[in-house]
């Protein structure tokens, strides 16, 4: 364990005896449920705004449990709302056990109870709330009934509950930051990501809005932006693009990345097999690569398509078919982007800035400093990120050859 997850986890017991205190301290004032002591969620929630990772301390499936409740929603906000009213709610039943073990009442959950079809369904999975009902010592008895089992100790129950309200709290941070950005709608991806790499509400905020005008402001990034979703794309592109890593003999499968690494661009013993021309025998990797690239390039239907491929691209619709042999070299050159060292073989870029002209993985440092200072777009497809990877290696392999495109 890492000096930085020993750390959190310290802290995380910290705050879980400094809950037991709030609920044992309500409890003889004769006040028993979820915790509802205004200090300690605030000094919780203070340590947890800059510092995300701690949830994962208190609760360790925290993170995948909202990842999971918001999968599929248009508008993280409502599904927010919803999924703290599930946690405060398995919070309770946590509670409940700690405080009242000996209560019959709370040895049983209905699963077509108001409470669990109204606000638990509907805010979780049914996988995911039975295993959170099953760290109280809840196991499904039948389809209507969860029943304990076996009464977990003391401790195991106040840090499930403590769990919970850290869950609740990310849940309110996360609001904060959808409001804030308002009337702007945010993907619950994006908003998840933004939260891991930025921290607090305000620069979560900022990274959030350079975002939104790097992907108005056009800045040289459109060629490879992603293409809404349609009939043509789930049987077109993705289609041909994996059947060109299946042609080229994968033995790692269609949606892995190529075999080439940008370390032996240059070496034919490990360099990507090229595809074969009739025409011949010898073939070319660089035409093979910038054939990929045309046939991508072509289906966007972007003016700048035929600037990115050169002189040899195939015209736009609509322009002049007798332009003088000088115009394809008065074109505008377009920039030469590069993978930065954090990208090792098999690792998808997510992140390219345009600035720098470099791509970047999710966890790297300089790239999180790029989305700060720089113009960039997130990659958040795999067809974009495999795209962009695709044109960097073409980028890559021209830069170091030395004869002219064949």
């Amino acid at each position: 364990m890492c000096a930085g997850s020993a750390l959190r986890q310290e802290c995380g017991q910290q705050y879980r005896e400094e809950y037991r205190r709030c609920l044992e301290r309500e409890f003889r004032r004769g006040r028993a449920g979820a915790c509802s002591d205004p200090s300690f969620g605030e000094r919780l929630r203070q340590r947890l705004g800059p510092e995300p990772a701690l949830l994962g301390a208190l609760q360790e499936d925290g993170p995948a449990l909202l990842a999971r409740g918001l999968r599929g929603r248009p508008d993280p906000g409502p599904a927010l709302r919803g999924l703290a009213g599930a946690f405060r709610l398995l919070e309770l039943a946590a509670v409940n056990l700690y405080l009242f073990p000996w209560r019959r009442e709370f040895g049983t959950v209905q699963t077509f109870s108001g409470a669990y079809v109204h606000s638990l369904r509907p805010a979780l999975p049914e996988a995911d709330l039975v295993r959170s009902f099953g760290r109280l010592g809840y196991e499904q008895r039948d389809p209507h009934r969860l029943a304990i089992t076996r009464l977990p100790p003391g401790p195991e129950l106040v840090a499930a509950a403590c769990g919970f309200f850290a869950c609740r709290l990310e849940c309110e941070i996360l609001v904060e930051v959808v409001h804030r950005l308002r009337p702007r709608q945010l993907r619950p991806e994006e908003l998840l990501e933004a939260r891991q790499l930025a921290g607090d509400v305000e620069a979560c905020v900022e990274m959030l809005q350079q975002q939104g005008a790097a992907s108005d402001c056009g800045d040289g990034a459109d060629l490879y932006q992603e293409m809404p979703a349609s009939p043509e794309d789930t049987g077109g592109e993705d289609a041909a693009t994996l059947a060109l890593w299946r042609d080229r003999g994968s033995p790692r499968g269609a949606r892995d990345v190529p075999r080439r690494g940008w370390d032996c661009c240059g070496d034919s013993g490990c360099g990507q097999e090229p595809v074969p021309s009739t025409g011949n025998p010898k073939p070319d990797t660089s035409s093979s690569s910038r054939l990929f690239l045309e046939q991508e390039l072509g289906r966007a239907s972007s003016p700048l398509s035929a600037l990115a491929m050169g002189s040899g691209s195939s015209q736009v619709p609509g322009e002049a078919q007798d332009l003088p042999s000088a115009a394809p070299q008065e074109a505008p050159e377009l920039p030469c982007y590069q993978l930065h060292s954090c990208l090792r073989r098999g690792v998808l870029p997510s992140y390219c800035c345009t600035t720098c002209q470099q791509l970047h993985a999710g966890a790297c440092a300089a790239g999180q400093a790029c989305r700060s200072r720089h113009h960039g777009q997130e990659l958040r497809s795999e067809r974009q990120q495999r795209l962009w990877l695709q044109r960097t290696e073409v980028d890559m392999l021209l830069a170091d050859s030395s004869g002219p495109w064949s």
